[in-house]
């Protein structure tokens, strides 16, 4: 018998409120009904957009309009159906909202090809007609970036049409890790048989029962060893909508079609990843002193997730951990801290796994509701952390829905891992200021390692992953299960040079869901670069730097990424952050060592 509750046994006041999006289901579906019914309010207006000042601006608030209610639709379906994947009727409605979003986004389709037959010349004399187009000049500009790369209305409409195609890859693999895959129970040393499941797996290997972490080990990937084919099938064909798509734009590269988006060149991709690879010396040192700390001659892939403490840590109940958080962001302000404290008190966040539940956590809502945090909490420091983490994402939208107009609530993937981390960061620094308990002491050094380790360190050897995949497919090599198991085999030797691993590490690319989303991981990397750099100025700085990155929370996607971060506080076209980043490691881990022994 599972020993995961069911929905409906978890505590409303656990759960989100779905209810300030939809108050039921069946309101949902005349939502739907309605949005779908409007489409025909956008189409009226193809042909036309650019003919004037007065249609333009008709044309891109009616496209907003539409799109604002599309998202709403289309999330509460998704946090639905994330509630339990394994229910039916659930999957239908998100299915149905994919539907929408795909139909929508071929109708909207025609604008942007339509916006870019003006010039910028044209489009400023526009703006003197109608000052409300004032609004819409950065994604004019962003627009008119893109020209080489948008096709005619007919091709962005058929590409349109087919988004629904492309993403079926990541939605099969998503029902399969989910809904579909289970994983054996394993007798821990008490003789209590524990469930493996998605979202306890890396928990169970930081038991100190050596033998038991093998044993949890050994038995979650025999599970994925027997879907071997169909993931290696499901990402390869993902990869290759990326490469197929990314031509049809007239990019070289996926990577480049990727980062273009968000007008990051790719040069900052390969700027990351050459300087972690040049301090590899910090990681290795890492895992060596996990060797000693364990008392073993060889660190394996079950150890790796070992804390240099040794033992699991201080239990951290849910209520508590809210209150570090809260307090952890008063170097924020007021206004900050007491928005974060009314999001927790309002069912903005569901916060135990239940059966069926998604995996992991996420910050989600539309434009016109709160911000929502699914969490799959386990009243530890990693999953305090978390909570930290997605409320700074859940801060940062709720900032940027309050002062930007909708065209620029949606702000780009670079930054948004940029406010998360800085929460991390900054509990970090709160709970080495007032915790005195030792044991607690040294679970947050060594939860700030692992934060590094899991996000600077393993992202980066993620980004390279798939970009070497990608090359493959363009490169028209064939993109099988053992190529795919080479590819980051080496990788993980290389990264995790003091260890010694096993076929089973070699496969771990088939539990990371996050390559079905195409060059998104890299961005973890530097957004805790950037955040740790923000992070120490707030700290030292007070009021100016906090103030800065307010700012930089506030303006969403007005300004082009790279030119938000300056803003805040950092270059990330440099290397400095990320070996600023590194450098606070090296330092925590000398601190934390100097304990340990």
């Amino acid at each position: 018998m599972s020993d995961v509750p069911s929905r409906e046994e978890v505590p409303t006041e656990h759960t989100w409120d779905l209810s300030r999006i939809f108050d039921s289901p069946d309101d949902w579906r005349d939502a739907y009904d309605d949005v779908t019914d409007r489409l025909d309010e956008l189409t009226a207006y193809e042909g036309e957009t650019a003919t004037d000042a007065a249609i333009l601006l008709e044309t891109l608030e009616t496209r907003d309009a539409l799109m604002r209610e599309v998202e709403r639709v289309a999330t509460y379906a998704q946090m639905r159906r994330d509630e339990d994947t394994s229910d039916q009727e659930r999957q239908a409605m998100a299915a149905r909202a994919e539907s929408l979003v795909a139909d929508a986004q071929s109708a909207a389709s025609f604008v942007e090809p339509e916006v870019q037959e003006l010039t910028t010349d044209e489009f400023e004399s526009y703006v003197d007609e109608e000052p409300d187009l004032e609004r819409y000049r950065q994604y004019v500009d962003d627009v008119l970036r893109m020209k080489p790369h948008t096709r005619s209305p007919e091709v962005e409409e058929l590409l349109a049409d087919f988004g629904e195609v492309t993403g079926t890859a990541g939605n099969v693999y998503s029902m399969l890790a989910n809904a579909d895959m289970t994983f054996p129970t394993v007798e821990d040393p008490d003789g209590e048989d524990v469930e493996i499941t998605q979202s306890n797996f890396v928990n169970l290997l930081k038991r100190p029962d050596r033998d038991f972490r093998e044993r949890v080990y050994e038995a979650y990937f025999e599970e994925w060893d027997d879907v071997r084919n169909t993931v290696s099938t499901a990402y390869a064909k993902s990869v290759t909508a990326d490469v197929r798509l990314a031509e049809a734009r007239n990019y070289e590269t996926a990577r480049e079609a990727s980062l273009d988006d968000a007008n990051v060149p790719v040069e900052v991709y390969d700027t990351l990843v050459d300087t972690v690879n040049d301090n590899l010396d910090a990681l290795h040192r890492h895992a060596e002193l996990k060797r000693e700390a364990l008392g073993v001659d060889n660190l394996r892939p079950w150890d790796l997730y070992m804390p240099l403490t040794g033992g699991e840590g201080p239990e951290i109940p849910y209520d508590e951990a809210c209150e570090h958080v809260i307090e952890a962001v008063a170097p924020l302000g007021e206004d900050y801290q007491d928005r974060l404290a009314e999001g927790l008190e309002s069912r903005w966040v569901d916060v135990y796994e239940n059966e069926g539940k998604r995996a992991g956590a996420y910050s989600g809502g539309t434009y016109d509701t709160e911000p929502f945090v699914l969490m799959n909490y386990q009243d530890d420091v990693a999953s305090m952390y978390t909570l930290a983490h997605e409320l700074g994402h859940s801060l940062h939208s709720d900032n940027t829905r309050t002062n930007q107009p909708y065209v620029y609530s949606n702000y780009e993937l670079f930054v948004a891992e940029v406010a998360s981390t800085v929460n991390e960061a900054l509990l970090t620094e709160h709970l080495l200021e007032t915790v005195e308990d030792p044991e607690f002491r040294v679970h947050i050094l060594n939860e700030f390692l692992e934060r590094v380790r899991s996000t600077l360190f393993r992202q980066t050897l993620f980004a390279e992953f798939e970009h070497r995949a990608h090359e493959l497919e363009e490169a028209g090599e064939p993109l099988t299960a053992d190529r795919f198991d080479e590819l980051f085999g080496d990788l993980k030797a290389r990264y995790y040079e003091p260890a010694v691993l096993d076929d089973h590490i070699a496969r771990e690319w088939m539990r990371i869901p996050h390559f079905y989303r195409a060059f998104y991981v890299y961005q973890y990397s530097t957004g805790i670069s950037a955040a740790l750099a923000l992070a120490d100025d707030i700290v030292a700085d007070g009021d100016e730097a906090a103030d800065d990155y307010l700012e930089f929370l506030r303006l969403g996607s007005r300004e082009y990424p790279l030119d938000l971060l300056e803003i805040a506080g950092v270059d990330m076209r440099s290397p400095e952050p990320v070996e600023r980043a590194i450098d606070r490691y090296a330092d925590r881990l000398d601190e934390l060592a100097d304990i340990v022994d």
